[in-house]
Parts: C-alpha cells; sequence; structure tokens
C-alpha cells in the first residue's frame, strides 16, 4: 500500500484505497487472481477542518476503515474490485456538519475484456466524503502523471457530506473488419447533504457516443462521430444544457513512426434556464463549427504532439492550439506543453505546463505543473493553475520521510469568483513488518476566496494499518 495513500486518507478520514484496488499485478503473470483486506486505524486532530472564516474550532477524529480488494486477469479480460467504508467518532466543531458511526463508503468496479474482433469496457464507482476532508491535487494524479481534479474542487469549501457516481461503458467491434463500430455511455453526477455552503448545487451529466470506422486501406481510416451530451443542476436557474456534435474526418498513419488525426463537423448547444424573479424558463442555442488537427510522433528518446482544436459551448467558440513533448531520461521523465487558447470574443490565453520525475538511490522527486481550461461544476470553462510537489527520502529500508506540496488558482470569470487552495504534508512513514505500517504527520491547508475570504487549518495525524493478502 502506497504511503502517500495512506497519509492522505490520514488527512481525509477516506480509505487508503485508491479507485482500483491496491493489489499489485506483474504484467507477465496471468490467470492471477489476487485479494487484499486491510484494516486501518486513523486518528486526526485540527483546527478549523472546514476552512470557514472566521475559524470553525478544534476537531477531533478517530475513524476505523476496512476496506477489500480483488483483481482477476487472465489473456483475454481483467477484473478488479474496491469496497470500503469506514467508522468514525469525534469531537466536532460547532457548525461543522462532519457525521460521525458509518461514514465514507466506496465501491469501485473495472472490467475488461478483448476478443478476437471486438473489445468490452465497463466501469463504475461510488463514493462519499466529508467536503470538509477534502484531498489534495497529489491524490488525483492519474496512471499517465496528469493531475485530473474533479469539476468541483475550486468550489468545495465548508463542511457536509459529497456524493459522487460514475458509471461508464464502451463497445467496439470489428477490430480487424474493413467496417467498424465504437460505442459509448457514461453518467456521472454530484450531490450535496447537509452542506453549509449554499452555493454547491448538485449537477450530473450524461453521454453518448457513436463513431463508424471505414478502413480505407491499412494506413488510412475514415470516421464518421455522434456524440449527445447533456448537463443538468440543481442550481438558482435550474440548468439543463444539451450539446449535440457530428464530425467527419480520417485517421492517416504518415509512417511507422507517425500519425495523422483531422476531423471536422459542427455542434449545437441548447441551453435551458429558469429565471430567477420570473420562473419562467426560457432556451439559448449557441452553434458552430468543431474539429481538430492532430500529428502523433515517436521520437527516438519519448514522444511528440501538436494539435488544434476548436469545440462549442454556451459562450461561443473555443480554438486551443497545444505542442507536446515527453523525454525519457536516465533517472526518470521529463513532459512539457505550451500553447494558447482563445474563446470567441475574448483575448488569447496562453497555456501549457510540465511534469518532471527525477529518481536518486534514496529518494525521488517530482514537480507538476499545468494551466489549462477546466470545464467546472457549472459546466464552465475556467483558466486554471495547478502545483504538485513531491519528495520522498528513505531513511532505510523500512522508514521514509515525505514532503508533498499542492497548489491551485482557479482564476475568475464572467461568473464566478476566483479560487486559491492549498495543501501542504509532512509525514513520517515506517514498515513496522511485512503487513504492518503507520505513519504520522502534520499537514496545513489553506483557502483564499473572494466571498469568504481566507481560512487556514493546521492538523497532526497518526495512522496504522495491516495487510492481508490471499
Amino acid at each position: 500500500m502506497n504511503n502517500r495513500l495512506i497519509r492522505s486518507a490520514a488527512i481525509g478520514g477516506l480509505a487508503a484505497l485508491a479507485v482500483t484496488p491496491a493489489v499489485s499485478q506483474d504484467e507477465e503473470e496471468y490467470d492471477s487472481f489476487r485479494q487484499r483486506l486491510r484494516i486501518e486505524q486513523n486518528f486526526v486532530g485540527g483546527d478549523n477542518l472546514g476552512l470557514e472564516n472566521p475559524s470553525e474550532g478544534r476537531t477531533a477524529l478517530a475513524t476505523t476503515r476496512l476496506s477489500y480488494g480483488l483483481q482477476s486477469e487472465t489473456d483475454i479480460q481483467q477484473l478488479s474490485l474496491a469496497i470500503g467504508a469506514g467508522l468514525r467518532f469525534g469531537n466536532i466543531a460547532d457548525g461543522n456538519t462532519m457525521r460521525t458511526g458509518f461514514v465514507d463508503p466506496l465501491i469501485a468496479l473495472r472490467y475488461n475484456r478483448e476478443g478476437a474482433n471486438a473489445l468490452l469496457a465497463l466501469d463504475a464507482d461510488y463514493q462519499q466524503t466529508d467536503i470538509s476532508l477534502v484531498q489534495p491535487l497529489w491524490t488525483f494524479l492519474d496512471s499517465d502523471g496528469v493531475v485530473t481534479p474533479p469539476a468541483d474542487f475550486s468550489d468545495i469549501r465548508g463542511s457536509g457530506e459529497r456524493r459522487a457516481y460514475n458509471i461508464g461503458a464502451r463497445l467496439e467491434t470489428g477490430l480487424t473488419d474493413p467496417f467498424g463500430l465504437r460505442l459509448r455511455a457514461r453518467t456521472s453526477g454530484t450531490n450535496y447533504i447537509d452542506a453549509t455552503d449554499d452555493e454547491l448545487a448538485d449537477y450530473d451529466n450524461t453521454s453518448l457516443g457513436l463513431t463508424a470506422l471505414f478502413r480505407l486501406n491499412p494506413v488510412t481510416t475514415a470516421t464518421l462521430d455522434m456524440s449527445y451530451l447533456k448537463y443538468s443542476s440543481a442550481d438558482a436557474t435550474d440548468t439543463d444544457r444539451e450539446t449535440r456534435t457530428v464530425q467527419a474526418g480520417f485517421i492517416r498513419e504518415l509512417s511507422s513512426i507517425a500519425t495523422l488525426t483531422f476531423s471536422a463537423g459542427y455542434s449545437t448547444v441548447d441551453s435551458t434556464l429558469t429565471d430567477p424573479l420570473t420562473g419562467v424558463r426560457s432556451t439559448e442555442r449557441s452553434e458552430g463549427p468543431s474539429g481538430g488537427i492532430d500529428y502523433d510522433a515517436e521520437m527516438p528518446n519519448g514522444t511528440f504532439n501538436a494539435g488544434f482544436d476548436v469545440y462549442q459551448n454556451q459562450d461561443g467558440q473555443r480554438g486551443t492550439f497545444l505542442v507536446t513533448r515527453a523525454l525519457e531520461l536516465p533517472r526518470g521523465s521529463f513532459s512539457g506543453n505550451l500553447g494558447v487558447t482563445q474563446l470567441e470574443g475574448a483575448d488569447p490565453e496562453i497555456i501549457g505546463g510540465f511534469n518532471w520525475i527525477y529518481n536518486m538511490p534514496s529518494s525521488s522527486f517530482r514537480l507538476f505543473f499545468d494551466r489549462t481550461v477546466y470545464t467546472d461544476s457549472s459546466d464552465e470553462d475556467r483558466l486554471t493553475n495547478l502545483l504538485v510537489a513531491g519528495y520522498s527520502h528513505e531513511i532505510n529500508q523500512v522508514s521514509s520521510l515525505s514532503l508533498d506540496l499542492s497548489l491551485s488558482y482557479t482564476e475568475a470569470s464572467a461568473d464566478e469568483e476566483s479560487s486559491e487552495r492549498g495543501t501542504l504534508v509532512l509525514a513520517y512513514n515506517r514498515e513496522l513488518n511485512e503487513y504492518w505500517s503507520f505513519n504520522t504527520g502534520v499537514a496545513f491547508r489553506s483557502l483564499q476566496d473572494e466571498a469568504i475570504g481566507e481560512a487556514d487549518a493546521t492538523a497532526v495525524f497518526f495512522g496504522i494499518g495491516r495487510n492481508f493478502d490471499f
């Protein structure tokens, strides 16, 4: 079990369990079946955990968590399952609506199957967490080393319960035929219970897509893509938004190491809102061309990509040009990108970032920065700046020190205010034996918001856990 995940769990009172089970899988091993049962005891004591202004006071928590992970893999299919929940007790600050008793249930399922001429992928997850125990940015690192926070990350403040679900399916047929189909569907949403911030609004997203592939010859594939997106929010205007897009294009292998992808089409965006004063619902339409061109190439020591895309949203048309280079280094890796994005009628904005990993004999260092456009929980494009830095030093074979920092700055828009959030964690981690491990440390969090001003929280934590592997 990764010590960083354990540390994040202690801070948030959550499971030290990723979305997929923390059961390692040897890439060369097939027909494997592995299980892990983990029990943890976490203690957290801190001031103003809800990041309120003025401070809400002190909170002390004790959380016992039980989690289970399963992973099964054969040469044609993979299955993973994770479930967990906790029992929390403690002294909660006045005004904080954090729950005790049975808390933070989690279930996550992944299934992939690939046959000779078809592919099926299914995933589903559901998780309840406490708003005042929001996770830091490094917990949202994906398998590619990219930080992808949830849509409401910049909006979370105060206390209450956050319930999130995500269900998706993808089916591809005709993998080796002249004609193939890709079907995709996904629904996700977030609900807030007893939230102290009345600006947090429940929202849901649904997407459907169909792509037809016409393999004209060994190096050229023509594509026809149709997609439908629906966004709904229980905000002040009861927003409902539907986006329909049709695009045609091609994928061309220019050489054994280079590929060119092109698509062009048209999008319509229908937004239906309720006037808060009159209660009358009305629909507005935004429409225009959409598409993109993308060039990918393998390099002797990494990859290169350059792309330009245009898409339509309720505010108009946005165009983005981005160049990316990834390098494999003797002691790690480095990838960087730089580009420009512009919304119709607005000034162009510089975007870009980098991800640097450097490994030393007894320590490692990661530095990630990204300035890009994210779609927030209000379905609005927001320029967002993310920074994640992490340093880990092995004291000996069983113990280590780690220091992690995450900073985010979501810039103001026409309808939303700017928000700054930071987390700094110093921790000592130790493996007691093959099965037992513990960590302890201190965490500092801050929030600066135009609505509430500045707020900060300091906490100390201790966690101990045991793995049972089968």
